[in-house]
C-alpha cells in the first residue's frame, strides 16, 4: 500500500518528461511546445536571395527569428479564439486548397517531357508573335470597377476612342482610373493578340484583370524580335507549359466526371457563363460585355 503513491509519482514525471519537448535533431527551437522544424526553417528560406558573400547560417537565424515572432502572434491570436473564427476557418480551408493545387501542378510540372527539337523549331516557327515578330505595344488604359449587371456598359459599343470610353464612363456615372502599360505580343495568349489587332487602328477594346476591367487602345509598338540564343529556351518552357496545363485539365475533367455537385438555385454553372467578363477584341469595335 506504501508503495502506491511512489509509483504514481515515477508514472507521473516519466509522463511529463515525455510531453517536455527539446529543440535537438531536426527541431531548431520549440516556441511553448509547439516545435519548429529544419524542413519548415528551409522553406522559410526558398525564394529569398542569399549573396554568395552572406553567411547563410546567419539569414537561417534571423529568418527563424521572424518564424518565432509570428508563432507568438499565431498562438496569441488562438487564445483569443481567432482560430475558430468562420471567417478563418474559410481562409484557411482555401489556402489549403491552393497549395494542394499548387503542389499537384508541381508534381505533374516534374513529369512533363523535354520536347524534342523538330517540335521546338515547329513551335517557333508557328508562332512568330513570340520570337522574330514580337512587339511591345504601349497603351493607354482606364481602369475600373465590373458593374453587377455587365450589360450595363452597352453603350460602350458605340465608342471609337478612349476619351469617348471616358465620356461614356462618366455618363453612367462609373469612376475610373487612367494609366499606361505595355503589351508584349510574347507573353499574351496568340488568339488574344488576333482579336485586338483586328480591331481597326485607335479602337479600344476592354479586357478583364483581378475583378475589374481595362479599357485599352494601343499608342505606340516596338518590335523587338526574341534572341536567336533565347527563342529556343523560351520555346522549350511554353511547350512544357501547355502539356502541363493539357495535364491539369485532363485531371479536372475526370474529377467532373466522376464528381457529385448539387447548386443552389441561381449559382449553377450556367448562371456562371451569363456573368462572365467581356473578352478583348469581342468585336470590331469596343469589347464590351454582350457583343
Amino acid at each position: 500500500m506504501k508503495l502506491m503513491p511512489i509509483v504514481g509519482a515515477v508514472a507521473l514525471t516519466l509522463s511529463l518528461a515525455a510531453c517536455e519537448k527539446t529543440p535537438t535533431g531536426q527541431v531548431v527551437a520549440v516556441v511553448n511546445g509547439e516545435e519548429i522544424s529544419l524542413q519548415e526553417l528551409n522553406a522559410e528560406l526558398q525564394g529569398q536571395q542569399i549573396p554568395e558573400n552572406v553567411d547563410r547560417q546567419l539569414v537561417m537565424n534571423q529568418l527563424l527569428q521572424r518564424v518565432i515572432d509570428r508563432k507568438l502572434l499565431a498562438q496569441q491570436a488562438a487564445e483569443q479564439g481567432l482560430d475558430r473564427d468562420p471567417e478563418y476557418l474559410s481562409q484557411q480551408r482555401r489556402m489549403n486548397e491552393t497549395l494542394l493545387v499548387q503542389m499537384m501542378g508541381q508534381r505533374a510540372a516534374r513529369a512533363i517531357r523535354i520536347p524534342p527539337a523538330a517540335e521546338v523549331d515547329k513551335f517557333i516557327a508557328s508562332n512568330p508573335q513570340m520570337f522574330n515578330q514580337r512587339t511591345r505595344y504601349a497603351l493607354q488604359q482606364l481602369q475600373f470597377e465590373a458593374p453587377a449587371n455587365m450589360q450595363t456598359l452597352q453603350p460602350l459599343e458605340d465608342d471609337r476612342t478612349l476619351d469617348e470610353v471616358a465620356a461614356t464612363l462618366d455618363q453612367l456615372g462609373i469612376r475610373y482610373q487612367r494609366g499606361q502599360s505595355v503589351l508584349d505580343s510574347a507573353t499574351a495568349p496568340p488568339e488574344l493578340m488576333q482579336r485586338i489587332l483586328a480591331l481597326p487602328e485607335g479602337e479600344p477594346f476592354i479586357v478583364p484583370a483581378q475583378g475589374k476591367l481595362i479599357a485599352n487602345v494601343i499608342v505606340g509598338r516596338q518590335v523587338t524580335p526574341t534572341p536567336a540564343e533565347q527563342a529556343r529556351p523560351a520555346a522549350t518552357q511554353a511547350l512544357q507549359r501547355q502539356s502541363l496545363q493539357q495535364t491539369i485539365e485532363r485531371q479536372l475533367a475526370t474529377a467532373r466526371q466522376g464528381a457529385e455537385i448539387e447548386y443552389q438555385s441561381g449559382y449553377s454553372a450556367e448562371a456562371a457563363k451569363g456573368k462572365a467578363a467581356p473578352a478583348a477584341g469581342a468585336t470590331n469595335r469596343a469589347a464590351t460585355p454582350g457583343s
